[in-house]
């Protein structure tokens, strides 16, 4: 039972971070969306992020060492809120955040294509 609780929590965290980055995505590529996008002032720099976290988000959704790919992610999303949005207290990456973190302990959760986990090593 317990077992199942965290492949559920760990299901529900991938698929939630698979949505907040194509939310990212869908709000760079059409800015007049209600998503979550942040803009930097290059055009090719929003695009590159936005390619960048669609393939976060397919990675994610596919479940293919969704514990790097999530902190990966995370990452780049939290540094451009940093240099480019100035604060990053609102809801969407906030959420963002506690999910990355039930996702770094629980793994990637059921119907996942690769458990790699943390071993990188004989991945690469």
């Amino acid at each position: 039972m317990q077992q199942a609780l965290i492949q559920t929590a760990g299901l529900a965290a991938r698929l939630g971070l698979a949505v907040f980055y194509m939310g990212h995505v869908a709000g760079t590529l059409s800015p007049g969306t209600p998503a979550f996008g942040i803009e930097t002032g290059t055009r090719v720099l929003d695009l590159a992020a936005a390619g960048l976290f669609a393939l976060v988000a397919l990675w994610l959704l596919l479940g293919i060492f969704s514990r790097v790919v999530a902190l990966i992610g995370m990452t780049v999303c939290g540094a451009a809120i940093a240099l480019f949005e100035g604060t990053a207290l609102t809801v969407a990456p906030a959420a963002a955040g506690v999910a990355t973190l039930v996702l770094a302990f629980t793994g990637g959760g059921r119907m996942r294509l690769h458990a790699g986990g943390w071993r990188m090593r004989g991945t690469l």
